[in-house]
């Protein structure tokens, strides 16, 4: 009866594992690393077009960019392209979507981490996507984020060296955006009917609003935040 039992069992068992490594392979899934090696650059303009999916963006990468995508779409896997003009490293991520077809229940992650080497201006464009920006530790000189349909985390939290502007467009969702304490911040915020929480910062005029450092700190950071339909949240950490 015993035996019985593990037969029934093990057969069982293989069965579910047949039929997930089938319904695996028939999704088109396709995983790889994407790299993009050190030169004489001194400073890179980094563009990201993300079509949907999660989308985490961090510091880190031991080249100019590193990431790992994993997509269950082949033609979703992004085309990487890479230029160096008078010592400007030139990089696009681009992710290829027609009409509707972000809005498939597909799987779709990209895990990509910049250098914090060199000055980085970063422009990124989301479709529908849950997004994760910890840009803490890359030297940004300048920031442009276009946000589309989803939630949205932003991280400026760290010590910042130089200042920078940022230009952020959020669309329908929910955002955090972490914010330093100890460097200067200076947010100007246009709004259509989404919500925004500023707790523990100070007003300086309609829609204007800077933390407690911003008067005594040599580095300032500049947001311009448009919020569309949702909620920003702005939150010091200490």
């Amino acid at each position: 009866m015993r035996k019985t039992l593990i037969v029934l069992a093990g057969a069982v068992l293989l069965g579910i594992v047949s039929f997930w490594v089938y319904d695996w392979l028939k999704t088109d899934r396709v995983s790889g690393a994407l790299s993009i090696e050190k030169d004489h650059a001194k400073s890179l303009d980094v563009a990201i077009r993300f079509g949907a999916g999660k989308l985490l963006i961090e510091g880190g990468a031991t080249g100019w960019v590193d990431g790992d995508i994993d997509t269950s779409v082949k033609k979703w896997y992004p085309s990487v392209t890479y230029m160096n003009k008078r010592d400007v490293g030139y990089v696009e991520i681009q992710q290829k979507m027609k009409g509707f077809s972000a809005l498939r229940k597909q799987r779709n992650d990209w895990n990509l981490q910049l250098t914090n080497e060199i000055p980085v201006n970063l422009d990124v464009e989301m479709g529908v996507s849950d997004s994760e920006l910890r840009l803490a530790g890359i030297p940004l000189n300048h920031l442009a984020i276009d946000a589309g349909v989803g939630d949205t985390l932003i991280n400026l939290d760290g010590e910042w060296k130089d200042g920078f502007d940022a230009d952020i467009n959020l669309g329908v969702g929910d955002a955090k955006i972490y914010l330093p304490k100890g460097t200067g911040v200076k947010i100007s915020v246009s709004k259509g009917i989404g919500s925004v929480g500023t707790k523990g910062l100070l007003s300086k005029g309609k829609d204007i609003y800077v933390n407690e450092a911003y008067d005594h700190s040599d580095t300032t950071i500049h947001l311009k935040v448009n919020v569309g339909v949702g909620s920003v949240d702005f939150l010091l950490m200490e």
